[in-house]
């Protein structure tokens, strides 16, 4: 896979991918939005933005620390090698490891208490566009930095997996987050396979017994595996956030920072 990919070229691709495709779909968030226009879209997006850049001083030195460690690690650990399966098909076995690994760790932060303090920064937006993708509390991007070099050095990842991997996945969860109209039957077509907009709007209600579903990141295809899957074909009525952490007061960095720490 590094000979057909190398890591310079997916590097660059996945970085592009994700700035592209964030921007493509802000501006059509404008033009054709799925849900009501929001008012104050540039302030909505400096907020979220603000938090990514914060998330991007802990992941910018722990993706170099993770690509030295994983090429490290493979030298003394096969992982998935010791199976000998052509490259291709390696490459397509740790991909699908690692997504299930996010829906796993998407799905424990809605279930233990003590995530839930740091995830429910992520939810308590009220109003959900393509910036929500970026919108998370630090400290859940820390832990969960920590948690998953040990997970992949066990499978024997590369950094080319994990690159290749955003490549795909970014564009998705922009996507599934967005405010862009598409036509229902799209909508139903497109969650077959990975997480619709109207799939993972439901994921963000403010019902409990809604926002603990839809957990999956690039593939739908765990959410059903695993009973976690939920639909409701009209959501023009469902209320996004989360109560009392959704007021205005409350979203500004400061506050949304400090929200986990408070009793």
């Amino acid at each position: 896979m590094t000979a057909t990919f190398p890591i310079h070229e997916l590097r660059v691709f996945s970085y592009a991918a994700a700035i592209a495709g964030g921007l493509l779909l802000w501006i059509l968030e404008g033009l054709a939005p799925r849900f009501s226009k929001q008012g104050h879209r540039g302030r909505h997006a400096r907020l979220n933005l603000s938090m990514a850049g914060i998330n991007l001083l802990i992941l910018v030195p722990s993706g170099m620390l993770m690509a030295a460690t994983l090429e490290w690690s493979q030298g003394i650990w096969p992982g998935i090698g010791v199976l000998r399966l052509p490259p291709w098909a390696e490459g397509i076995l740790i991909i699908l490891l690692i997504d299930l690994w996010m829906y796993l760790w998407h799905r424990i932060n809605h279930e233990w208490d003590f995530l839930w303090r740091f995830h429910a920064v992520h939810h308590s937006d009220a109003t959900l566009d393509v910036t929500t993708s970026w919108r998370f509390h630090y400290i859940e991007i820390l832990i969960s930095e920590l948690l998953r070099l040990p997970l992949f050095m066990l499978m024997g990842a590369g950094i080319e997996h994990l690159l290749l991997y955003s490549l795909f996945m970014t564009p998705v969860i922009e996507f599934h987050h967005s405010n862009v109209a598409i036509p229902p039957a799209l909508d139903r077509l497109v969650r077959i396979v990975v997480p619709s907009p109207m799939m993972h709007r439901l994921h963000h209600s403010r019902i409990r017994s809604e926002h603990d579903a839809n957990y999956g990141s690039m593939l739908s295809v765990w959410d059903r595996l695993f009973g976690s899957f939920l639909a409701r074909e009209e959501l023009d009525g469902l209320r996004i956030g989360l109560d009392h952490e959704s007021d205005a007061d409350r979203q500004r960095l400061p506050a949304l920072l400090l929200r986990p720490f408070r009793a």
